[in-house]
């Protein structure tokens, strides 16, 4: 089965222009555009995590999509909350989002309980650096990307399925970019041989 994410950010520095939306009444209007022409979700991210973004707290998190999960409170099903802060997630959980996706797997054992409470669908995203957002230091070579993701995927999913979570809950995504490395190679070698 096939879902169409729309990209939503609510940050200045998302390294795609065409995805920001600064001001609560821009990104509700985007919002509602995107799943009017054809997504089946909006994936809404209060900060950026390309290698040259700027931190921003869980409680500036909160205060970016606040507005937005009340203007779509009638289609929580449609959302989804992309952060890797556990208080953000929480915040996102309680509002009863769809989803939630995290660029870092959702790596905190203390979250699982609240997980596997709720309904919602998890992004469980592979990244070569086991915090925060992207750098440019992660050199995963082509020839040991699928290795590790496997590894990766592995280990979190069943953490995640012991802690009470629905296998069909699950999403799995390899990661791309600078998620992997710097070099290009590894995220096309990745790309090529996805099955």
């Amino acid at each position: 089965m096939v879902t169409v994410f729309g990209i939503l950010n609510l940050t200045e520095d998302s390294f795609f222009d065409e995805s920001r939306r600064l001001d609560p009444a821009g990104a509700v209007t985007a919002a509602i555009e995107m799943l009017r022409v054809g997504s089946d979700v909006v994936d809404v991210g209060p900060a950026a995590s390309h290698p040259d973004a700027r931190p921003v707290s869980p409680a500036d998190e909160i205060r970016r999509i606040a507005p937005l999960l009340d203007a779509l409170s009638d289609q929580m099903h449609r959302v989804s909350i992309d952060s890797f802060q556990p208080e953000t997630q929480r915040y996102a959980l309680k509002r009863g989002v769809g989803y939630l996706n995290d660029i870092q797997g959702f790596p905190d054992p203390a979250l699982y309980p609240d997980i596997a409470e709720a309904d919602c669908r998890l992004v469980v995203m592979h990244s070569a650096q086991r915090d925060g957002i992207a750098t440019r230091t992660g050199h995963l070579r082509p020839e040991d990307a699928l290795d590790e993701i496997v590894r990766f995927f592995e280990a979190r999913v069943s953490a995640l399925r012991r802690s009470g979570v629905a296998a069909d809950r699950l999403i799995l995504d390899p990661g791309m970019g600078f998620f992997l490395s710097p070099a290009p190679e590894t995220s096309l070698h990745v790309l090529s041989n996805l099955q």
